[in-house]
């Protein structure tokens, strides 16, 4: 068997790149070229893990130099042995490290990792990506695969037996029936190719319930984009998918919109993950009983303060882009989720503080505004300071 087009061979008659099937083989080779296409030259590359250093024969002929991490000594022996046996060895560097905790004191222009599970709600496969972005890879590095798409549906399935708690996250059996109440929606988006890769995940979205009948949890999928317009399902091919319980089972409507809050925290684990629902009420209008106090007016203010600041800073082009997007976000989402999705990542803490500290002032009054009231508040103001 050869090598050049075909799977690297780590020893004779083993062909170790089988762990990776050819679609998703091929998807990683369409997205290494493209990697460098964009740094171009002859670019330093790190294979994070024994699947990623199945790739080498894709990476060597373009690449200036190449670091192989792996913490285990026998893939490390077994890789090495490939290495040698097809002539990749010159400019190879191999490290037996823990790809989660490795630090390069040259970093790379491109990382390629090819994990056996990238659920990014793992503990140890998002440590890895998130040491990668942190430790690994340039600023102006590519990743690859870019980013994580995540997508649930509301569903139904045993969180006790017998009066035992099952309220933890687990995989789906290939077998196992979960019946959903809803479509997929999209939760969360997590980009490895921008800078500052957030560590903590917090999301709001609203879904209305195909069927009625007890939420207990959520059916998580999750996508991973290699390049442009290629993507593929994650953790295990896509066969299996993961459920996570909900801090509290929900009776819900078909119809009736229902709010999902997530929180988890990107290497933490499952255990740190925080999902719960709860029935909306009617999202009511902009004519909010409380409008005219003089918490709100200070709310009010405070907003118009961020609009002249981006107005100031230059950025005031892309607060109308935000803006204009989030008042018809296309779907189930509320306008204020949107609004945090699309702003950048340098204002997102500050919005959200400004944002929960009005809902605290609010809860003083005895008010639980809902995410509607608090958009046509943030909109209005800033209408008001761009007439």
């Amino acid at each position: 068997m050869s090598h050049g087009s075909d799977s690297f061979l780590l020893n004779p008659g083993f062909q170790f790149s089988a762990a990776l099937d050819p679609h998703r083989t091929a998807a990683y080779r369409r997205a290494i070229n493209a990697a460098f296409k964009h740094v171009g030259g002859k670019p330093s590359v790190a294979l994070l893990g024994w699947q990623a250093a199945t790739l080498i024969d894709v990476v060597a002929p373009k690449a200036g130099r190449i670091v192989i991490v792996e913490e285990n000594q026998e893939l490390c022996e077994n890789v090495h042995a490939g290495i040698v046996a097809h002539g990749f060895g010159n400019h190879v560097v191999m490290m037996q490290e823990d790809p989660a905790t490795v630090v390069l004191d040259e970093r790379v222009d491109i990382v390629v990792a090819a994990q056996l599970s990238t659920w990014l709600m793992e503990g140890p496969a998002a440590q890895i990506l998130v040491n990668a972005r942190a430790n690994v890879l340039k600023k102006t590095g590519v990743m690859v695969p870019r980013r994580f798409v995540h997508l649930f549906e509301l569903a139904c399935s045993a969180t006790d037996i017998n009066g035992i708690s099952l309220r933890v996250p687990r995989y789906t059996r290939p077998t196992e029936p979960v019946p959903t109440l809803s479509e997929s929606k999209h939760w969360s988006t997590t980009d490895l190719a921008k800078e500052g890769l957030s560590r903590a995940i917090e999301d709001t979205i609203i879904v209305y319930p195909l069927l009625s009948g007890t939420l207990t949890g959520l059916h998580l999928t999750t996508l991973a984009e290699l390049s442009e317009s290629n993507v593929h399902p994650a953790a295990h091919s896509g066969y299996q998918s993961l459920f996570v319980p909900l801090r509290e089972d929900l009776r819900v409507t078909a119809g009736a919109p229902v709010e999902i809050f997530v929180r988890y925290e990107m290497g933490a684990g499952l255990q740190k993950t925080r999902f719960s629902a709860r029935l909306l009420q009617d999202k009511g209008s902009s004519a909010w009983e409380l409008a005219d106090h003089p918490r709100v007016a200070e709310f009010r203010q405070k907003i118009t303060q961020m609009v002249e600041m981006l107005d100031a800073t230059g950025r005031g082009a892309d607060l109308d882009k935000v803006v204009s997007y989030t008042i018809d976000p296309h779907g189930d989402v509320s306008r204020l989720a949107a609004l945090f999705w699309t702003v950048d990542e340098e204002f997102r803490k500050p919005l959200r503080d400004l944002v929960e500290g009005f809902r605290a002032e609010a809860a003083q009054l005895g008010a639980s505004p809902s995410d509607e009231v608090i958009y046509e508040v943030m909109l209005s103001s800033y209408r008001a300071a761009r007439s």
